[in-house]
């Protein structure tokens, strides 16, 4: 039997033909347009804004839309940085439609800067055409990269959401940071041997105090652990976390590198003491309500993510004298599933929040666990160890966790962005989809958007797992970049890339007009050949701005 919808699709796909030919059949009949035009063929046009060259080049071809007249062309385009010229470190050869400025064996384009082409309305075409009015053409080149030569420290190194765990995790399998560890490794002793990295900032989770069985006590007494201190100084001593803390011990000794640390929700009960007691030097960039933020310089702000989420912020309103939000009970099912069905592709619970209301959206949450991982949970069983962490020491079922956050979390969510410092309140549809599915929404309301009170040009971030970098508004009026630095969670436990971070340049630091983020994956270099091949940083995305306007 012939399905119903063939005649209704054809129709659909010939009205559509019909619709895209008609305006291509104007586009084709148009007048060509009264005034000149002009394109950089060998470069790439980012936001309808700007052309990226790389630094190496020797000329930047420019390509016209009618041959040039050559008599035009000197005087009527100039080469500029920072409003001061360059034409004397070019020249300029024009054949047809094509003029090439080329560069004096003696100039060389910067990294991470800007250059201005102008072009005058004296330049025309051998028909006499001419630009409507002068033409600024906006080059930028690509920041330096992490294994370039350089020797002055102007860069920020953002990473985020490691997620160490103690060694019973690694053990029982539900560890979700025992395979990267070489690469954070190796890519930290970049840090202490190269001459460029001057900040390096976790944006939060490195410890993980959530991502615990539920049947499993928080606070292992087999080794001595007794309380939230015991517990990071454990996990500081598991043998697949110490080389990578060697390593952040040595930067944060050094004079001429900053180590910061800003919390996040899966460590939101360290403390600044503790965590100087594992890394002495390091700088604490926390509150004491398990929040935190960072400003490297004018116009950037740096954070976790999770004060915008409702289930994963600190919730002292909920039941006072605790902090602990819904997210630590889901990461302990999440853990439980993990330990039993370790290997099984794990799209983070949280992306499952697709429900208006709390109530919903925990059931939500918890149905994914368990379909996702055939794992029925008895939700009325009072099996969920506390041993004290939070000051919870009775244990809990699911559904007396959920009747504790359903009374009045939502009631109370004004008050808690309050207590968190969210700039712009959120509504408790926002707080449960925006705070964890799309930062990026919830960051553009919050930091540059109209109602935003304090205005940034970069706002970075973690938490989402999602390494990514996008500008706001789309297009070439865009104002500001949002940039996340991803995870280094085990490869298989995540839908997104990993191993990723954020290399910032500051233009208030290197002298350029731009402020620029770049988006870097961390990968072995299988090209190389050689038996131990090493890791090499893989750019992702890149976006600069300019700075101060």
């Amino acid at each position: 039997m012939k399905s119903p919808f063939i005649l209704p699709v054809s129709v659909a796909i010939l009205m559509g033909t019909i619709l895209i030919l008609q305006p291509s059949c104007k586009k084709k009949d148009a007048a060509e347009p009264d005034y000149l035009t002009v394109d950089l063929p060998n470069s790439t046009l980012q936001n309808d804004l700007y052309y990226s060259v790389n630094e190496h080049v020797r000329y930047i071809e420019m390509e016209f839309s009618e041959s040039i007249d050559s008599t035009t062309v000197q005087g009527n385009i100039s080469f500029s940085d920072k409003g001061s010229s360059l034409d004397n470190s070019v020249s300029l050869e024009s054949l047809n439609r094509m003029v090439v400025l080329k560069f004096d064996t003696s100039f060389h384009l910067k990294n991470g800067w800007q250059y201005h082409i102008t072009i005058g309305t004296g330049l025309r075409s051998v028909t006499g055409k001419t630009f409507a009015s002068q033409k600024i053409i906006d080059v930028r080149t690509p920041s330096f990269s992490l294994s370039d030569d350089i020797t002055t420290r102007n860069a920020i190194l953002c990473i985020s959401d490691i997620h160490m765990g103690e060694q019973r995790a690694t053990l029982n399998k539900y560890s979700w940071f025992n395979k990267n560890d070489s690469a954070l490794t190796h890519l930290l002793d970049y840090v202490l041997t190269s001459s460029q990295v001057k900040q390096v900032v976790i944006l939060g989770d490195l410890f993980d105090e959530w991502v615990i069985p539920y049947r499993f006590p928080p606070f292992d007494p087999g080794l001595g652990v007794t309380d939230s201190r015991g517990y990071f100084l454990s996990v500081a001593n598991s043998p697949v976390n110490i080389p990578v803390l060697t390593k952040l011990k040595a930067i944060a000794l050094r004079s001429d590198i900053q180590l910061i640390y800003v919390p996040g929700n899966h460590d939101m009960l360290l403390t600044q003491s503790v965590l100087q007691e594992i890394i002495p030097g390091i700088i604490w960039k926390g509150t004491a309500n398990g929040m935190g933020e960072d400003f490297p310089v004018d116009e950037i702000v740096m954070e976790h993510g999770h004060r915008f989420d409702l289930f994963n912020c600190p919730q002292p309103l909920v039941n006072p004298g605790h902090m602990l939000p819904p997210g630590f009970f889901v990461s302990r099912l999440q853990a439980e599933c993990s330990r039993t069905h370790m290997g099984t592709m794990m799209k983070e619970a949280s992306d499952a929040k697709t429900s208006y209301f709390f109530s919903p959206a925990w059931r939500v949450a918890l149905d994914y666990l368990e379909l996702t991982y055939n794992l029925p949970v008895n939700e009325d069983s009072v099996n969920i160890q506390m041993s004290g962490i939070d000051g919870y020491t009775s244990l809990f079922s699911y559904n007396s966790a959920k009747a504790m956050y359903e009374a009045n979390i939502e009631d109370n969510w004004a008050n808690t962005q309050r207590y968190t410092g969210v700039p712009v309140s959120l509504n408790v549809l926002e707080g449960i989809l925006d705070g964890q599915i799309d930062l990026y929404s919830t960051v553009c309301h919050e930091y540059f958007s109209a109602v935003a009170p304090v205005k940034y040009k970069m706002a970075v971030l973690g938490h989402t797992h999602n390494p990514e970098i996008k500008v706001y508004p789309a297009g070439k009026n865009y104002t500001a970049i949002y940039a996340n630095s991803g995870s280094w969670v085990n490869e298989e436990l995540s839908t997104k890339k990993v191993r990723t971070f954020l290399l910032i340049w500051p233009g208030q630091w290197s002298g350029s007009p731009l402020d620029i983020v770049s988006l870097y994956q961390y990968n072995l270099d299988s090209g190389s050949g050689l038996p131990d091949p090493g890791y090499i940083p893989v750019l992702l995305a890149e976006e600069s701005i300019l700075r101060g306007n």
